[in-house]
């Protein structure tokens, strides 16, 4: 069916070809939201800085990581990780620095894993901008793409200075022409996952959310064109796409037709460059890892204690490592920080 979507006031109506989307049971509901997304960066101070000139992330005190309650085998010597907590008006990044770093690469764009972090700003920021000024390589040219005409929103992709890839969508907010405009000029619109199988990855994450008719898009005609392909940076893209709304941030799933993902045949090394985790806040890890388990997923070791709480981490059928995190709800890396998704 036609259906008309908006996803929040700072993107324009746009008729999408996707299916019907359900409400998802609060009483059945056990994710709370995403607390944040991990990274492994070489350095946590031109990392924050290179974020806050460009998404104007501000850094957050949080102490640092204890080792233990990592997954076993993550790399390097003491008990303490250095990390850094970024924030924006409706999620947070938290950067991690191991000391070796693994000799490998960040995850390209079309995966597999966890492929990017999307911004959503306010064109007025030249936010794009700032970031090319901070050291970011444009991937597919550094003109930003609007993809359909009728709506002010214009795209790009970049790599930032550890080669993580991010994207930035500028939305012309004066031409939304609202009568009450956003209360925020920068978000983080998504974290994206790169699959080799979106029905397989959407199955699993329909389960683990309570989610069962996400939104989608790609699935009787695949994403394609001259325009795409200045955004990718891969030429002949064609692309499959599903989004869901976990409250304060969105999950984007993708898979390249035009470009196969892999399933890896190991788990990216956690000191790795790059994202390496989706940590989402629970009511309950007892009852979130039997659902994720019913999805699925892998569990990986045992309940650990972190700061104001505990966690279960896991991985997704592609090998993604997620945490399962009940914490005290003031704390910094609770999602309970944010009210909304930042509109």
């Amino acid at each position: 069916m036609i259906k008309i979507i908006m996803s929040g006031p700072w993107l324009a109506i746009v008729l999408l070809l996707a299916s019907c989307s359900t409400e998802p049971d609060p009483a059945n509901t056990v994710v709370l939201g995403i607390a944040y997304v991990g990274a492994t960066v070489a350095s946590l101070d031109d990392s924050s800085g290179f974020y806050a000139s460009g998404a104007a992330m501000t850094a957050v005190d949080t102490p640092s990581l204890p080792r233990a309650s990592l997954p076993v085998g993550a790399p390097g010597d003491g008990q303490l990780l250095p990390v850094r907590l970024l924030r924006s008006s409706n999620a947070q990044l938290l950067l991690m620095e191991f000391s070796p770093l693994a000799d490998r690469k960040p995850t390209p764009v079309n995966g597999p894993g966890i492929a990017h972090v999307c911004y959503q700003v306010n064109q007025t920021t030249g936010a794009y901008q700032r970031f090319l000024a901070a050291g970011a390589q444009a991937l597919g040219g550094t003109d930003m793409v609007q993809l359909n005409a009728s709506s002010p929103v214009r795209y790009a992709y970049a790599e930032d200075i550890d080669g993580m890839v991010f994207e930035v969508e500028h939305v012309d907010v004066q031409a939304l022409d609202l009568e009450t405009p956003p209360a925020n000029d920068y978000r983080i619109r998504h974290v994206s996952l790169a699959t080799p199988d979106i029905d397989a990855a959407v199955d699993f994450y329909s389960l683990l959310l309570n989610e069962p008719s996400p939104r989608r898009l790609g699935r009787l005609l695949k994403l394609s064109g001259e325009k795409l392909d200045q955004v990718s940076g891969l030429p002949g893209t064609s692309i499959e796409m599903a989004w869901f709304q976990v409250r304060n941030l969105e999950l984007e799933i993708i898979q390249y037709h035009s470009h196969p993902t892999q399933r890896p045949s190991a788990p990216r090394p956690l000191n790795a460059p790059g994202y390496n985790m989706i940590v989402f806040d629970v009511t309950d890890i007892d009852v979130a890892s039997r659902r994720l388990l019913e999805a699925g997923g892998a569990l990986v070791g045992d309940v650990r204690s972190t700061h104001s709480g505990q966690i279960q981490y896991a991985r997704d059928p592609d090998g993604n490592l997620l945490g399962l995190q009940r914490i005290s709800e003031d704390a910094p890396l609770s999602s309970m920080n944010f009210s909304s998704n930042g509109l």
